[in-house]
């Protein structure tokens, strides 16, 4: 069975003797004295699968590249992080590297009479140039590491900034941020509906709930099955592309379950029930615990009705469960389970943390990226794993009150820290000593997992007390305190981060067993702040009892789910 993945329709890229990516690809393309051809692809990505069948199929084209290439195939879900350093603007990429993996040129699908004309060029410039080539790579590998971001103390300018970016280019036609083509940016709704929460001006909440509305209202979603496709070619939501990814989802039910508890209606609770179904009986796996990272784009099929689509049989499923999606949307799915009183979901989500627990952690105690129904955890070392997996723990601490959750979400950041911080701030998005060829020996410290992370790590400082972890957030947020504004809208999870570090800390300390205390946790999460942190401790004696706390300032003993907002607004008038 080949370790590549090709287009589900006839074609021959199969022909191509791709070579995965690693020291034996960069080995014999030194050996051979000929550059590298890294296509990335994705098993979801409609355009890869059309390269397939058309460039990756021209025999002329195979030909030229098994004779003067060393051809690597990746796949982007498998190794994000080789996509972050060679993505050339989209999927497919096409990059064609020096043998030492130093990027020359590179494209996105390339017809095969482009293609074909971009070999001949490559291979007689590569040929023609070997010596200004080879210079320019040593003189890139002599530069010294990029300078450290501004240290300036956090405030919320930042907050502010992206703000006023989010209203100068929302759609206030259509919805949505600027024109086409137009992606869901959960990340950006989060943020709106926590700002709305904290400020209470109402377009802040009008911003997100209007988009998810044009979207579930519109060709973005699938209103036979459910669920969401990637994004609209169109700036009125109406023409998308059809894949269904994971990531997505656990974005998306994440605001869905905002809304719903804090705005709710029987539109968006009628989305988040459909979506959730769609999720459980699509992407989850019941046999494994695991959800699989996407199902193929198929324009026709999602056309059909609900007869028809069952005689035609569903597009392919990647059953392969990729850990920093599986556990967002197992975080999402606890959130979603709050929101509709849903234990049997709460359940599902629980089993999937508990899984990863058991089969994905290596011996350093950090999560595998790729898990395969049937096989053994693959890649290791992700950043973005251990993100997603923490902040899924503290999700699950939080709605359901077992103590398990919070005290492996501690271990982990405790690894976290150790193996991933870099000097100046921030985290960097791979450990650093393994399979360091190309351009992943260049460090990265990715501004959207960095800023889920000090979210994250605020949270735990809130839950045990600790002004160490609370100290390694504020070094994240003044590592981008002035870059932050040119990420534009992936700054959301910075900001959401940087507002949870200047509001005010509140937790919600509840003694008493998980299942006696649910109803306590429930009226803390209902509490206006969006920043509230709650824990469940073992009980000191029979009867449950919370405290509301701001900082180390504790009120007074609660013992009625219902007077917790009377002891909030007590202490935080």
């Amino acid at each position: 069975m080949s370790d590549f993945r090709f287009s589900p329709r006839p074609n021959r890229a199969g022909e191509i003797g791709w070579m995965p990516w690693g020291e034996d690809a960069f080995a014999r393309a030194a050996a051979e004295d000929k550059p590298i051809l890294l296509s990335i692809s994705a098993v979801w990505c409609h355009w890869c699968h059309v390269m397939d069948e058309t460039s990756y199929s021209d025999a002329g084209v195979i030909e030229t590249i098994n004779r003067s290439y060393v051809p690597v195939r990746v796949d982007n879900d498998r190794r994000p992080d080789i996509n972050a350093r060679y993505n050339m603007g989209g999927w497919p990429t096409t990059a064609f590297l020096a043998p030492d993996g130093t990027t020359l040129t590179g494209a996105t699908y390339l017809p095969p009479q482009q293609m074909r004309n971009a070999l001949a060029e490559i291979a007689r410039f590569y040929a023609e140039r070997k010596d200004e080539i080879a210079s320019r790579a040593a003189e890139f590998r002599a530069r010294p590491p990029r300078a450290t971001a501004s240290g300036d103390e956090p405030s919320d300018a930042p907050i502010a900034s992206l703000i006023e970016l989010l209203r100068a280019t929302f759609d206030e036609e259509y919805a949505g941020f600027g024109d086409a083509p137009k992606f869901p940016q959960p990340e950006v709704h989060e943020f709106l509906v926590a700002q709305w929460r904290l400020r209470g001006e109402p377009d802040l909440h009008d911003m997100a709930a209007r988009t998810m509305l044009a979207m579930t209202r519109g060709a973005m979603y699938d209103h036979v099955e459910g669920g969401f496709f990637r994004y609209s070619t169109t700036r009125d939501w109406s023409v998308p592309h059809f894949e269904k990814m994971a990531e997505d989802h656990a974005g998306l039910l994440r605001v869905l379950a905002a809304l719903v508890t804090f705005a709710p209606t029987d539109e968006l609770r009628a989305t988040l029930v459909s979506t959730l179904r769609y999720v459980r009986s699509v992407l989850y796996d019941a046999k494994t615990g695991f959800f699989a990272g996407s199902q193929d784009a198929d324009e026709s099929y999602f056309a059909l009705p609900l007869e028809a689509r069952r005689e035609r049989g569903a597009p392919y499923v990647d059953q392969t469960s990729y850990t920093n999606w599986t556990c967002a949307l197992a975080g999402a799915c606890c959130l979603s389970a709050r929101a509709l009183d849903d234990d049997a979901l709460l359940t599902l989500a629980q089993r999937t943390l508990d899984n990863v627990h058991e089969l994905l952690l290596d011996e350093d105690g950090l999560a595998h990226h790729v898990l395969q129904p049937g096989g053994a955890p693959e890649v290791r070392g992700l950043f973005a794993d251990q993100v997603a997996y923490a902040r899924a723990l503290l999700d699950a601490h939080e709605v359901s009150g077992e103590a398990r959750f919070l005290d492996r979400a501690r271990t982990l950041c405790d690894v976290v820290i150790a193996r991933f911080a870099a000097e100046g701030g921030a985290f960097y998005d791979r450990l650093g000593a393994q399979d360091a060829l190309g351009r992943l020996a260049l460090t990265d410290r990715p501004i959207v997992d960095n800023g889920t992370f000090a979210d994250v790590l605020l949270r735990l400082a809130a839950l045990m007390g600790s002004a160490d972890y609370r100290e390694r957030a504020a070094a994240i947020l003044r590592f981008y305190s002035h870059a932050s504004a040119a990420a534009g809208p992936f700054a959301a999870t910075y900001a959401r981060a940087l507002q949870r570090y200047l509001a005010a800390e509140v937790t919600v300390r509840i003694s008493g067993s998980a299942a006696a205390t649910d109803a306590f946790r429930e009226a803390a999460l209902r509490l206006p702040s969006p920043f509230v942190s709650i824990r469940t401790l073992a009980p000191e004696n029979e009867t449950a009892i919370a405290y509301v706390c701001s900082g180390t300032t504790c009120g007074p003993p609660v013992r009625e789910p219902a007077a917790i907002r009377s002891a909030y607004d007590a202490l935080l008038p």
